[in-house]
């Protein structure tokens, strides 16, 4: 886990798990998580970015995450989207088994850290994180729900099916390491 991005070592992609967004725009944490990869992207720590989370009507993160991108001076070829991460585990499994990603630097909450790394090697990515600071382990409730999720991350990859049941998903999509 790394605190800033100037000691993160380089990674092929940055992946930004999908966070809240209020009126189609990031709100605070997603944003924070979107100023780290972009940091990375600018430094050259990373050739992409892999923005991944829900897509709906209500809550169009990939779109915002997308546009906030594009709009912060990212080239559209070095984003890349995924609307099928509906959980972190999700994001983590797709991004090695879909998009065959093999190594990241994760950019999320310091709070989130440990349970988003264990996520992402466990679906057989050589992984990183950027720990962005966050007043979410001040909240009691928050870190509970981090404890239900961390203790849920554990028991599913004991007994879930990983990444590489979402092989057969992958179809015409360009490998990303290849980038």
């Amino acid at each position: 886990m790394f605190t800033d991005v100037a000691s993160a070592p380089a990674r092929t992609v940055a992946i930004v798990p999908g966070a809240r967004v209020r009126r189609g725009m990031p709100a605070v944490h997603l944003e924070a998580r979107l100023e780290a990869a972009l940091a990375l992207y600018r430094a050259g720590k990373v050739r992409a970015v892999f923005a991944s989370g829900k897509e709906t009507a209500t809550s169009p993160e990939v779109t915002a995450m997308h546009a906030w991108l594009r709009s912060h001076g990212v080239p559209a070829q070095d984003v890349i989207t995924d609307s099928g991460g509906l959980r972190t585990r999700d994001t983590m499994n797709r991004a090695a088994g879909v998009y065959d990603l093999r190594d990241a630097i994760i950019c999320t909450q310091d709070v989130n850290a440990a349970r988003t790394v264990y996520l992402a090697e466990q679906a057989g990515m050589d992984a990183v994180v950027v720990a962005v600071p966050s007043r979410l382990g001040e909240s009691a409730r928050y870190v509970g729900g981090e404890a239900v999720k961390t203790s849920l991350a554990l028991f599913e990859s004991l007994l879930r099916a990983g990444p590489s049941a979402r092989a057969g998903e992958r179809g015409q999509r360009t490998a990303v390491a290849a980038r």
